[in-house]
């Protein structure tokens, strides 16, 4: 009689989350048996199965990278991010696509991100791997986490550690980043009333974060 493990014991020989498993039962890709009581069984030869079968070819890699700006880009932040993530990944990946987008953290619509999410949905991927959170999403993370791991997908974030750039100095790259596009659409890239506007929002902006470092400064000052 064949064995039966639970789903902690399959998850641990297969090295997947119970999440995963779940997506395969609910595509007929592995059989699992129920208890009387509704709980699920994986007979040991379907792990067996999948170990010699199934296993190689699910750790197929997106990788992901954004900035928030063409500039950001021309100085090949994007190409950075990349080979970051290239050089920290272990050998048993198999890269499937390298995906990029200049926009803001906050735009949920940008092309990058919405491939990534139809790939993970059909099922072309089974990790992701960025160099820091945020370069997916400035806001609700786990709303993207929890996307993913519901179509068996992992996210791996490389580089824990704070990016060079204050959150302050992203936001206000991610703010010009948005008052540009609206700007682009409604006056056209090439007009000079689209020039000036980008130009003035800059400047706005940028005094707006000289002010909040000087509050800083006079702040640690009075501490000290």
């Amino acid at each position: 009689m064949d064995k039966l493990l639970t789903m902690k014991s399959a998850k641990e020989l297969l090295g997947v989350s119970t999440r995963t498993i779940q997506n395969w039962d609910k595509e007929g890709k592995i059989k699992i048996v129920r208890t009387p009581g509704g709980r699920r069984r994986i007979p040991f030869s379907e792990v067996e199965r999948l170990l010699g079968n199934t296993l190689s070819s699910q750790r197929k890699l997106a990788i992901y990278s954004r900035v928030s700006s063409n500039e950001q880009k021309q100085k090949g932040d994007l190409e950075r991010q990349i080979e970051f993530i290239k050089g920290n990944l272990s050998s048993d990946f198999t890269i499937v696509e390298i995906i990029t987008d200049v926009g803001s953290g906050l735009n949920d619509k940008r092309k990058g991100l919405l491939k990534l999410m139809k790939l993970a949905r059909e099922n072309q991927i089974s990790e992701v791997a960025v160099r820091y959170k945020d370069r997916l999403t400035r806001f609700g993370y786990g709303y993207l986490e929890e996307y993913f791991s519901s179509h068996g997908v992992k996210i791996h974030v490389l580089d824990k550690e704070a990016e060079t750039k204050t959150v302050q100095e992203e936001l206000a790259d991610d703010l010009i980043s948005i008052i540009t596009s609206f700007s682009g659409k409604l006056y056209g890239l090439r007009s000079e009333k689209h020039k000036e506007l980008k130009k003035t929002a800059k400047e706005a902006i940028m005094d707006v974060q000289d002010l909040s470092n000087e509050d800083k400064e006079r702040s640690n000052r009075s501490q000290e």
